[in-house]
């Protein structure tokens, strides 16, 4: 599958790039997870390179994040589409963005944040769809600038709809909150703020087609110790009898499904995302 030749492109690498093109930009683990299914992870680097060499991609081997790698000899890499195949995706009339310019000078903190966002997006969206476990399913995404409201100041990061399968109507909406570093006990009391204004007002509500009868916040953490410390910051603050879920993006990729995302105000230890909320009380939704 990897070698020096001009590529001939088939289904699996324009399913890749329809995704970059959604995105913006991806990374290595999100191509292992997501494309070119039942090939080794050499054979899907070598394909890469390829597709690099004759201008399909651009890839930016940048700084390693943390706990992305133990091999501090592997760079981490933000890959974005290249002209080859912004040219093939207009052939199909799908447009995609020429993020070559940005993928040079934008902060690669910026552009990693932006590959969390869409990779736990689409675990939740894909699992969460093809599992059996949950009777739940995800019927839409909001990217940061269709989940913003200007009534309330607040941006989340994204914004994901589920449906009950049993019922026609029903749906969760849950927000979606990447945290890059430390977040400071300020910000968050505006978040919060800015999420309780939102509920109270059924602003999103009045937005989507469904009946919603529930809005969750998902704050999903890079490692392990931002998840600790974002939880003792929580546990200070006053939550407005919002529904707050905390996890990190290792547990979220590992397991989605199952009791990895913790409530900062419950005794119990792990929940699922969408398993009854403790003391469930409908009128904060």
């Amino acid at each position: 599958m990897g070698n020096k030749n001009y590529p001939v492109i088939n289904g699996d690498d324009l399913n890749l790039f329809v995704r970059i093109a959604k995105h913006g930009f991806v990374d290595m683990e999100y191509i292992y997870r997501f494309a070119y299914p039942g090939r080794k992870k050499r054979t899907k680097y070598e394909r890469l390179l390829q597709l690099e060499k004759y201008k399909y991609l651009l890839i930016n081997r940048t700084f390693i994040p943390p706990d992305y790698t133990v091999d501090y000899r592997i760079g981490y890499r933000i890959i974005a589409l290249g002209k080859a195949a912004i040219e093939l995706l207009a052939d199909y009339d799908m447009q995609a963005a020429d993020h070559a310019v940005k993928l040079k000078i934008s902060s690669p903190y910026r552009m990693y944040h932006q590959v969390q966002v869409s990779t736990v997006c689409d675990i939740l969206q894909q699992q969460y769809n093809e599992s059996n476990r949950s009777n739940w399913k995800v019927v839409q995404v909001l990217n940061e600038k269709e989940a913003y409201i200007d009534d309330t100041g607040n941006q989340p990061d994204a914004a994901l709809i589920f449906k009950s399968k049993q019922s026609q109507e029903n749906a969760i909406m849950v927000f979606l909150e990447i945290e890059r570093s430390y977040a400071s006990s300020a910000s968050l009391i505006r978040k919060l703020n800015g999420y309780a204004l939102s509920v109270s007002k059924k602003l999103y509500a009045d937005r989507i087609s469904y009946k919603l009868v529930e809005q969750r916040i998902l704050f999903v953490t890079q490692t392990k110790l931002q998840e600790e410390a974002l939880l003792c910051k929580l546990k200070k603050l006053d939550a407005h009898g919002l529904h707050l879920y905390v996890s990190s993006f290792q547990e979220v990729a590992k397991a989605p499904l199952d009791h990895v995302y913790t409530v900062p105000y419950s005794s119990d230890s792990k929940f699922r995302l969408l398993s009854k909320y403790p003391n469930f009380n409908l009128e904060n939704v």
